[in-house]
């Protein structure tokens, strides 16, 4: 067979095509695996696929348990860092309040806590501020806390857009 003929031999077998009667599916006549009887061993090509096919699922374990491992010393180094920020922590720790919720104002309070944050779960927002020697400073703190226990207080909720204009909602 000369190579003309070959060669239209091998562009015919792509323009026959066929429906499997399992699958419905159309198929080209190229595509086929075609035996009698029994089918073929395997041909270097169709080992080099199953051999690569298995190193990729051998890869896909590995990747999951490397991600495992990873996860497992994350939260391990996050133990480990809460450890040691309760040893330098005199404040939020001995509270049991994780000091990742709580942001610093220093005036006219120290802290403000949203406990419970970092968690996703917000349980309560606390004013923190260490007692103050000062008749103005007591003054502000104990107007602080009337403000809270009479609630003359509200919520606004105030959006920046892109252009710096400020809308209320």
């Amino acid at each position: 067979m000369n190579p003309t003929n070959l060669f239209r031999f091998f562009q015919l077998q792509r323009q026959i095509f066929g429906v499997c009667p399992h699958t419905g599916r159309i198929f080209r006549l190229s595509d086929c695996h075609i035996y009698i009887k029994k089918k073929p061993e395997a041909d270097w090509m169709q080992k080099i696929e199953a051999d690569q096919a298995r190193i990729d699922r051998a890869s896909e374990r590995l990747d999951a348990k490397e991600d495992q491992i990873r996860e497992s010393a994350r939260q391990g180094g996050r133990k480990e860092a809460m450890r040691s920020v309760r040893k330098i922590d005199p404040i939020f720790t001995p509270l049991k309040i994780n000091p990742d919720d709580s942001k610093a104002l220093f005036h006219p309070i120290d802290f403000i806590v949203f406990n419970g944050m970092k968690a996703g779960k917000l349980k309560n927002v606390l004013l923190m501020d260490k007692v103050r020697k000062s008749a103005a400073d007591k003054r502000l703190q104990k107007s602080i806390d009337n403000v809270i226990e009479q609630e003359k207080y509200e919520w606004i909720t105030l959006r920046v857009k892109e252009d710096g204009i400020m809308t209320q909602e």
